[in-house]
């Protein structure tokens, strides 16, 4: 250390310059690169075996006419290069898993493919009844649906080559296929907020009322009046439909397994404290981490709303975020008054040791009780890498500044990867500190929100999740509202004499200055004698006033 750096050390008032972790150390990453993406060449691979599929599919029963095929399968794989760019910077997540990327192509190929099989063992079908509206549906609840109007326009760019190439692009089958399109444009526009399974009923009424629609604008713009068998059609139209939403809502467990990916419908069922296991567990075992957990799923709730966020993936990933607790549950204040005293006989690094555990016991446990990986997220990146002061501050005192080193006091989770389990982190913080807060006013919670929040920004814990300042500044707004309204002081009512209305007393109980009422022994009269043994200091032992 050089005079110019011991001279600054002493300006900002401290004796020699803080020891940096290494974690601290080590260069960022610039902000402008994209993400990497995992596993590149078998997702290549993939996306090329797709392409071929879909190729063979345009092609076969077509050989009469190469030059269109392949003018095509040029047009083809430029668009599927093109649609592989897209993903990549504007829905990645679609892209993150090869089980993903093999559902997404599926799903896509799927009424090519029922398309193609059709033509070569039944003669063709209708093409109204391709499972356009089930493959839009599945992509809706799995990704949104942006990307299942996506999936939409992919489908049917390539039902439509096909038609194209067979020289079946007019007349009726045109008009199928634009029905077969508006049922998938529909079922992605309708399954906004699909929260109980009589959603998926009630979108597969909506697929069959649009279909139905469509169908019969056809009908009455053709030569012939509609007779018996359209209607007939029109029948089955709507029926497919509501057969689609009655599939989907069977198939769903199994869409979810395959693709990993996690519906609102089974985020409700998780987040059912009645019903799960896991969460039975933690309020019999730990109650004061599952009254804390369901705290800061409240602020999380509130947070991720107000940045029109995944309200809901964040309140449930809250209530599940602490469950590693559940292996020492004693050695965490909110669970035993003598956690502290337990403390106290280890050494700071145990204590370090026994409190970060909780982290990778959680995704454990996690495991172990089936939960999906969007909720395990919540567990190991809650804390992200950021440093346990406490003990790291005992160890401080015990050896001094420079024989201690931070990175060995800090969490080995990652740091949040979404905008979600940001908010968690700062929720988790809030809340504790709040607990600990003698007067919980709105001044001082909105001080101690953003110094939680500007710590763990100055920290690098929110630089790989799309978080920006703006939204940074909303989320410890809303948090600061939840927490005054669970903070919040009652006012104080003069002592009177109690309302005979007022059912909070039992109708022997205590009044004011230690007087109990007599059994009246005449209607309409009460006699009343003193307590013995009582004190009576302006209230009764219950508090006196509401």
């Amino acid at each position: 250390m050089n005079w110019i750096e011991l001279l600054r050390a002493r300006l900002k008032g401290g004796h020699h310059l803080r020891r940096v972790s290494p974690e601290k150390a080590r260069p960022t990453e610039s902000r402008t690169q994209r993400p990497s993406l995992e596993q590149v060449g078998e997702k290549t691979v993939l996306a090329a075996m797709a392409t071929l599929l879909a190729m063979f599919l345009l092609g076969l029963g077509a050989l009469d006419r190469p030059r269109e095929w392949c003018a095509l399968s040029a047009l083809l794989t430029m668009g599927c290069m093109g649609l592989a760019a897209y993903l990549r910077d504007f829905r990645p997540a679609a892209l993150r898993s090869i089980p993903r990327l093999v559902g997404l192509s599926s799903a896509i190929l799927l009424p090519l493919t029922v398309l193609f099989l059709s033509d070569q063992a039944l003669d063709g079908i209708d093409l109204a009844w391709l499972p356009v509206s089930l493959v839009s549906l599945i992509l809706a609840l799995a990704w949104g649906r942006a990307l299942a109007l996506e999936g939409v326009v992919v489908a049917g760019a390539l039902l439509a080559a096909y038609l194209a190439l067979h020289d079946r692009l007019k007349g009726p089958e045109l008009s199928g296929l634009v029905v077969a399109l508006g049922g998938g444009v529909m079922a992605a526009l309708v399954a906004k907020s699909v929260k109980r399974r009589s959603d998926l009923f009630r979108i597969g009424v909506m697929i069959g009322c649009i279909q139905v629609a469509l169908s019969t604008g056809f009908m009455l713009m053709g030569p012939e009046s509609p007779g018996a068998a359209d209607v007939a059609d029109l029948v089955r139209l709507l029926l497919v439909g509501v057969v689609v939403g009655l599939l989907v809502s069977g198939l769903l467990p199994m869409v979810e397994a395959l693709l990993d990916v996690t519906t609102d419908i089974s985020l409700l069922e998780l987040g059912n404290t009645h019903s799960s296991p896991l969460l039975r567990k933690l309020l019999i075992e730990a109650p004061g981490s599952f009254h804390h957990s369901y705290v800061v799923g409240l602020l999380a709730e509130g947070a991720a709303e107000a940045i029109n966020g995944d309200a809901l993936l964040a309140r449930v990933g809250a209530l599940y975020h602490d469950v590693g607790k559940l292996n020492k549950p004693e050695y965490f204040a909110e669970n035993s008054p003598a956690a502290r005293d337990r403390h106290k006989s280890l050494a700071p690094e145990m204590s370090m040791l026994i409190i970060s555990a909780h982290t990778r016991d959680g995704v454990e446990l996690g495991r172990y009780y089936g939960l999906p990986n969007a909720v395990l997220d919540f567990m190991v990146e809650h804390h992200g890498t950021s440093c346990i002061e406490y003990f790291y501050q005992q160890a401080v005192a015990l050896r001094g500044e420079d024989q201690v080193s931070e990175g060995n006091f800090r969490y080995s989770g990652r740091r949040p990867q979404s905008k979600e389990t940001a908010i968690v982190m700062i929720a988790d913080a809030a809340e504790a500190i709040a607990r600990q807060m003698t007067d919980p006013s709105i001044g001082r919670l909105q001080e101690m929100v953003h110094r939680v929040s500007m710590k763990r920004l100055m920290d690098s814990q929110f630089s790989e999740c799309a978080l920006t300042l703006a939204e940074l500044d909303t989320i410890e707004q809303a948090i600061v509202q939840v927490l005054s309204a669970i903070h919040h002081t009652r006012p104080t009512f003069a002592k009177g004499k109690p309302n005979p209305l007022d059912l909070s007393r039992s109708p022997q109980g205590e009044a004011e200055d230690g007087v109990v009422p007599d059994p009246p022994s005449k209607p309409g009269r009460v006699r009343a004698k003193k307590v013995r043994g009582s004190k009576a200091r302006g209230g009764s032992p219950d508090g006196g006033s509401a």
